[in-house]
């Protein structure tokens, strides 16, 4: 089968799963599932239990414990939402106490509010050591929801301190939310089948029954860009009602735009029971180091997280499937095409369509006038900056700026020498995509390059921008923000850099691998594509500029290639492209994944056709949505991949060591391997990327990076001219994500600058 027909089929098990019907055979008058509006007003109580408050709007009724801050049960619809409480990662700690901070007897019933805060100088990080930690939980009146938010202090007088994850969480929801949705693309049925075979590592686990029986189920499957969400979290089909998280302003999520993380999942294999858990995640360290908070010695910092929403809804008479739709997706199970009932997925689908609407408004109020006692500007306190990009390059096929990421952030900063801030690449140095300690206030622009970004707190900024298509990122710094101005900045030149002419590209820039084969939204989040590109290209890649075509000839992925199918389920009817059902049965309890999960060494060819000998210096420039290796080493201070590394181990030793934040690691000198670049048969150089988790994390971008590979013009001949990249043998869950690649010829005119030295030609810098 060919590869165009192999993206047809793959098409089609997309729309088998997502919409299981075909329209042909759905009732032609059907009408669309209603959800109820919220008619209650009546005044919200707060009722004092002595270790407890309880916050009840005749919506919603929630407890509060004084002790922590954490919601210890949550009603909606006489349904208890969650089978126990723990929210915040880090809750108040040290001397602990308890307050009102808006009484609905002293407003009619308005609003309630409660606040619990810790006073914790002592320790170095986790679990609230180290900073003082204030929690509030408040409710409204008519409101399907409640609000929860978190204020940091860290004191001068305080030690360094040091926090790689923090998030808020609804953990073990009701076992009868069942059906999972973080976008367009990614929302449906799950099963609650024991997750009993794990395989590569313990957040991943083969279905063995259910309906989706020889599959992965795998956590990373559900990451997403915090900045692109809008609602998101899990609805029951049962009793048709939903919970979704919303975030009101992407100001306090560290990583701005490029920012990664766990969004919904089920809890871990082995649990007792497996339940939804929904997640909003502010710092990390799971995609390449992600994005940390340290605070030295020495400093006053604070930061206010939310008010994050937690919103609810229902639906008006919703309609449940028949006895004969639910015997068919039984019948369905394990066949990687999930009959889901059409009633299912249309109640799931409005609830969800609805929560996001109700993002809209929710953002439209931002900043909220009722926050008071905390470090939580006001709107007339905050101040509005404009202005427009005007692109300045004359080789760009368009003027235009479309997807258009526009962000005012902390200058670069150095920071701690910690493992965490290390594997991001760039040393002490700390960028805006590792930044945790700082707010960023990010906006889309629009095509023509103008932009608008609102209620930005006062402070001095860089401004940064990206777009489709230009390689590189704009950055001015020196940003004054005052309170209560409207600041234009008028029209700015972005003049991206180029080091000669452009003699031939692939793909078009972006930070993801989406504009290649698989690596679209229906299919990047599955797991094993690392297995399935041996199937998809048996002969791996030869590819003609000029004549292939990026969408379906070059794969997102280049991986080690696949030496075995024992992986393959025998029975699946088109195991490299369905979404489910392809993986087989191991034939024991034991991981798989050393028998199962090694490639060879695999090479991809690119043709292309020069028309005279060539003279001074050619520049390979690729930018990579993501890479994964056996490990990384450090090199000039910063920590790079390398595909065939062996082990974690600390730089210069032989000793293992633990790393947190999602696996990265450090390898001492004798890591081998890298993208080894070859011009002509003659190897010219090798990359060595920063890792990002992407490959093993499921996703089609992990921290954007890019790269030079300078060499010897001369090398490339008049006619037919052939440049590989390889990627040696090892775990097939290492090697790129492509984003980008493009050749350029510097013929040593003043016309352009000199290449640089460095394969990183944006190396971070200090101010």
């Amino acid at each position: 089968m060919t590869k165009a027909a192999l993206f047809c089929v793959s098409t089609v098990l997309t729309l088998a799963v997502i919409s299981p019907r075909d329209a042909t055979s759905q009732p032609a008058a059907r009408p669309s599932p209603r959800v109820q509006r919220v008619t209650v007003n009546a005044p919200v109580t707060l009722t004092d239990n002595g270790d407890n408050w309880t916050l009840d709007n005749g919506i919603v009724k929630l407890a509060v414990a004084k002790r922590d801050g954490n919601i210890s049960s949550l009603v909606y619809h006489g349904v208890s939402i969650i089978t126990r409480g723990r929210e915040w990662e880090q809750t108040p700690s040290g001397a602990v106490t308890s307050a009102v901070t808006i009484d609905p007897a002293t407003n009619g019933g308005e609003r309630a509010e409660v606040a619990v805060k810790g006073v914790n100088s002592g320790g170095t990080g986790g679990r609230g050591g180290g900073m003082d930690i204030e929690t509030r939980v408040t409710m409204e009146r008519g409101s399907s929801g409640f609000y929860t938010y978190d204020e940091y202090t860290h004191k001068a007088s305080y030690p360094f301190v040091h926090v790689g994850e923090n998030r808020f969480i609804l953990e073990d929801i009701n076992p009868d939310f069942d059906w999972l949705s973080v976008d367009k693309d990614r929302n449906m049925l799950m099963s609650k089948e024991a997750e009993d075979h794990t395989i590569h590592a313990k957040e991943q686990s083969i279905y063995t029954s259910g309906i989706y029986a020889n599959s992965v189920e795998h956590k990373y499957s559900y990451n997403a860009l915090m900045y692109k969400l809008q609602a998101w979290g899990w609805s029951s089909t049962k009793d048709h009602i939903g919970v979704y998280f919303i975030n009101p302003s992407n100001e306090y999520i560290g990583g701005g735009p490029d920012k990664l993380d766990l969004i919904d999942h089920m809890t871990a294999p082995g649990s007792p029971s497996y339940q939804g858990i929904i997640l909003d995640y502010w710092t990390s360290g799971h995609y390449g180091a992600g994005d940390n908070t340290e605070i030295p010695a020495g400093q006053d910092w604070k930061r206010v997280v939310g008010p994050i929403f937690v919103y609810f809804n229902s639906l008006v008479s919703p309609k449940d499937p028949s006895r004969a739709e639910l015997d068919k997706l039984t019948a369905s199970y394990g066949s990687g095409m999930p009959a889901v009932p059409t009633e299912w997925h249309d109640n799931s689908i409005a609830l969800w369509n609805d929560a996001v609407e109700k993002s809209k408004a929710v953002k439209a109020v931002w900043p909220f006038p009722w926050v008071e006692g905390v470090d939580y500007p006001h709107k007339a306190e905050r101040a509005t900056v404009n202005g427009q990009l005007v692109l300045d390059d004359p080789q760009a096929a368009s003027k235009t700026l479309p997807n258009l990421n526009v962000g005012l952030t902390h200058a670069n900063f150095k920071g701690s020498e910690s493992g965490y801030t290390l594997l991001a690449g760039n040393g002490p140095i700390v960028t805006w995509p590792h930044d945790g300690n700082y707010y960023q206030f990010w906006t889309e622009g629009t095509p023509d390059g103008r932009f608008t970004i609102p209620n930005v707190r006062p402070g001095t900024y860089t401004l940064h921008a990206f777009a489709n298509g230009v390689l590189g990122e704009f950055a001015k710094a020196d940003i004054t923000v005052e309170a209560g101005k409207k600041i234009d900045l008028g029209k700015i030149t972005w003049q991206p850099v180029r080091y000669g002419k452009q003699i031939w590209d692939i793909g078009y820039p972006d930070r993801t691998g989406d504009k290649f084969f698989k690596g679209d939204a229906d299919n990047y989040w599955l797991w094993g594509w690392g297995l399935r590109y041996s199937g998809l290209f048996p002969n791996d890649i030869t590819y003609t500029i000029g004549k292939s075509n990026y969408h379906k000839d070059w794969f997102f992925q280049e991986v080690p290639h696949s030496t075995t199918t024992a992986w393959l389920n025998p029975a699946a009817k088109d195991p490299y492209n369905q979404r489910f059902g392809w993986v087989a049965t191991p034939p024991s309890k034991s991981d798989p994944w050393p028998q199962w999960g090694q490639g060879r060494a695999t090479t991809w060819t690119v043709k292309f056709n020069m028309p005279k000998a060539s003279q001074g210096t050619a520049i390979l420039r690729v930018s990579l949505a993501g890479a994964d290796g056996g490990g990384n080493r450090a090199l000039g201070g910063a920590v790079n991949v390398a595909f065939g590394g062996g082990g974690n181990r600390a730089p210069g030793s032989g000793t293992q060591r633990p790393t947190g934040g999602g696996g990265s690691a450090y390898v001492g000198s004798d890591a081998q391997g890298g993208l080894a670049i070859g011009v002509n048969g003659q190897t010219v150089g090798t990359l060595h990327p920063v890792a990002t988790n992407a490959l093993r994390y499921n996703t089609n971008k992990g921290v954007w990076y890019q790269y030079v590979q300078k060499f010897d013009a001369s090398l490339l001949k008049p006619g037919e001219n052939q440049m590989t990249f390889t990627v040696p043998a090892g775990d097939v869950t290492t090697g790129v994500v492509w984003d980008y690649l493009r050749l350029e010829l510097n013929d040593g005119s003043k016309a352009y600058p000199a290449p640089p030295d460095s394969q990183r030609p944006d190396q971070p810098t200090l101010p």
